[in-house]
Formats: C-alpha cells, sequence, structure tokens
C-alpha cells in the first residue's frame, strides 16, 4: 500500500472538490458508502467523504466520527456519528463559506496515547502554507512561521462516549462535547491565515523550594552538610559490599520491606528530617552516604578546577536535600 503526499494536489478548496469528483467509488460491499479513496485505493480507509458542495472532509478512518471505518473500541452496531460529529471529528475539513472564502479545519486524535496514523495523515494532506510539526511529544500546526499548539482532543461521537456505569480512570476524560481544540485557518489565492481554535500550550508544572519549612532546619542542614563532606572521604564508597550493607541495615532499621537501588528513596521525609536534627540518629551514616553517593563528589576530573567541582558537589547536595525533606513542592506552570 503506497503513502502519497498530496500537499499541493490538495490545497485548495476546489481542488479536493475536482479530486473528489475524479475518483471511482468502491464497489462491492462497500458501493453502498460512496468510499473514495484519497490516495492508493488499497487504503480505503483514508478518502474524501463530501457533505454538500461547500464541506469536504478528509478522513483516516477508525475513530468514532467515521461512519464507515468505526473505531477500534465502538460498537459496530451502535446508531453511529451524526453528520455533525463526522464534520467536527474529521482530521482535516475543507469549507466554502457564503462570502466566497474557504477555511480549513485541522484535529488532533482523540485520546492521550500516540495516533501516529493521525499525525502521519495530517503530514500528507495538509496544504501547502501549513505544515504539521512534531517537537517534543507535543504537536504543532505552522503557518507563516507561527506555530499553532494542535492539542490531542477528549471529544468522540456521542455513540461512543462512555457510558456512567463503564466509565473509569483510562476513560472517565472522554466526552461527546466539543473540546475546541482543532484549528481553522482561512485560505484565500494561497494565503493562509488563522481563524480560531485551539488552546494553549500547557506549560508543566514547576518545583519550588518551600523556604519557609527549609529556614527552620538551616542550622541542622549546614552541621550536617559539613560533616558529611568531612566524613564522607573516609568511607569505603568504591566497596560494592559496604554498600549493600548500608542498603540493608536501612531497610531492616525502617522495617521496609520493598527493593530499590537508590537507597534516598528508602527514607521518608519525616525520617530524614529526624536524622538530620539528630546527631547521633543511627542512620546518620547511612543517609549521608546515599546523599553523597548521588553527587560528582568521584568526578573531579570532570571539572575545569576544584573550586568549580566543589561547588557544583554542594549545589548537587543541597538539591538531595531539599528532595529526602520534602522542601520541594510542584505548582501549577
Amino acid at each position: 500500500m503506497a503513502l502519497y503526499w498530496q500537499n499541493a494536489t490538495l490545497n485548495t478548496f476546489n481542488k479536493v472538490a475536482a479530486h473528489y469528483d475524479a475518483i471511482k467509488p468502491l464497489r462491492g460491499k462497500l458501493a453502498p458508502h460512496n468510499v473514495r479513496p484519497i490516495g492508493d485505493r488499497a487504503r480505503k480507509w483514508e478518502r474524501i467523504k463530501k457533505i454538500n458542495n461547500n464541506c469536504y472532509l478528509l478522513m483516516d478512518g477508525y475513530y468514532s466520527g467515521d461512519d464507515v471505518f468505526r473505531g477500534w473500541n465502538t460498537n459496530t452496531n451502535e446508531v453511529g456519528p451524526t453528520e455533525a460529529e463526522m464534520i467536527n471529528l474529521a482530521p482535516i475539513v475543507w469549507r466554502k463559506h457564503r462570502d466566497g472564502t474557504t477555511t480549513i479545519k485541522v484535529r488532533n486524535g482523540t485520546g492521550q496515547g500516540a495516533h501516529n496514523s493521525r499525525y502521519s495523515f495530517l503530514d500528507r494532506h495538509l496544504p501547502h502554507g501549513l505544515r504539521f510539526i512534531i517537537r517534543n511529544g507535543k504537536h504543532f500546526i505552522k503557518a507563516n512561521g507561527i506555530e499553532y499548539y494542535l492539542a490531542k482532543s477528549k471529544t468522540v461521537a456521542k455513540f461512543s462516549a462512555p457510558k456512567p456505569e463503564n466509565k473509569n480512570r483510562w476513560n472517565s476524560y472522554l466526552t461527546a462535547r466539543d473540546d475546541g481544540v482543532a484549528l481553522t485557518f482561512r485560505v484565500h489565492n494561497h494565503d493562509i491565515s488563522f481563524v480560531d481554535g485551539g488552546k494553549p500550550l500547557p506549560v508543566p508544572p514547576k518545583v519550588r523550594v518551600d523556604k519557609e519549612a527549609k529556614a527552620k532546619m538551616k542550622d541542622a542542614i549546614a552541621e550536617f552538610r559539613d560533616w558529611a563532606f568531612t566524613m564522607y572521604p573516609l568511607l569505603p564508597v568504591k566497596d560494592h559490599e559496604y554498600g549493600n550493607r548500608m542498603r540493608e541495615e536501612v531497610r531492616e532499621t525502617l522495617g521496609i520491606r520493598g527493593w530499590t537501588w537508590n537507597m534516598l528513596d528508602l527514607f521518608d521525609t519525616k525520617v530524614a528530617k529526624q536524622i538530620i536534627c539528630d546527631p547521633d540518629h543511627t542512620l546518620r551514616v547511612h543517609l549521608m552516604y546515599s546523599i553523597m553517593g548521588q553527587t560528582d563528589y568521584h568526578l573531579p576530573n570532570t571539572y575545569d578546577s576544584d573550586a568549580a567541582h566543589a561547588k557544583a558537589v554542594k549545589a548537587q547536595f543541597n538539591s538531595r536535600i531539599n528532595k529526602a525533606c520534602g522542601f520541594n513542592k510542584k505548582v501549577k506552570g
């Protein structure tokens, strides 16, 4: 089955309409559905559907908005999508308006998984002037040098929406309402401009240090740090048996049954704070050993100077203290 890039063939409303008229419908059991493949006829699910003289859909199949090639998880005995839902959920919708202008609407796949067939479809069928881009797991449509965020959709056809008794953590976000993430562009004499739709690019949560809580332990942390930098060089840190024994002692003392190679994860925030504030705690060496082992203390040759090395190790030590004591707080981006 061949893949065709038709970015030039389908770059205006009139060319889409002409391409539809030039395609011979498939015969056999699909004949009643007037299925017209966009390119290779073996890829029959990639097709053009005519709604009326002013609206054409470019469909990639197997989603709830397709009336012929249903989504993999939909019941074929259901009524199926309405015409409005087919228009709303199609990957690409070409429209001609009463004022003579034409628009193209672009929609991403529905759901949080990877929709590789949708990405490929958009890449091959968006007109010149619009470009589908994937960067850092996010999707964009680029027009006139500007990137517009194309969010994954939460919308499905009403017949495919999960019923209350069937909702769970994997499908509870799905809705029959339009989530507004599709992007619409106006196409005029090969000039493309953004019209509306989409939502802002989500900003990942940021980590902030609870300075007020940390200030209460300032002196204890400083004392623990100075002690750690003095004692750590005296430990047999390159002895794997010593490291395994330290890990086992922590698990036994704290009554931990689980196993982890990251020894620092064995200390919850309450225990870590107690150890730092108590110079005589039985696990003080163990906590210090686990923190220092996650710094670049053993990599002085990777730094330009001893001062740069010492500064980096102190910063890394401070970062691990923040994590161990629970001073890091995630805030909305």
